[in-house]
């Protein structure tokens, strides 16, 4: 399983959405810009992280034209 850093997250997370900008997948989470932009700088690898990377993981092998 890769772990993947917020910013790699949230580029797979907008890839998956086919959102396009930070300002989109904000919206669609319902949450400010801002909220997105820290959480890009986020330094640690916690359990939640982990998940996210396992769940997009998921994502890839079943849908390779996500990728």
């Amino acid at each position: 399983m890769n772990i993947y850093s917020p910013e790699e997250v949230l580029k797979n997370i907008k890839i998956i959405t086919k959102d396009t900008q930070d300002a989109e997948l904000a919206k669609r989470l319902g949450v400010s810009k801002q909220s997105i932009s820290q959480y890009k700088n986020k330094n640690s690898v916690d359990v939640q992280l982990r998940i996210i990377s396992l769940l997009i993981d998921f994502i890839n092998n079943y849908q390779p034209e996500l990728k």
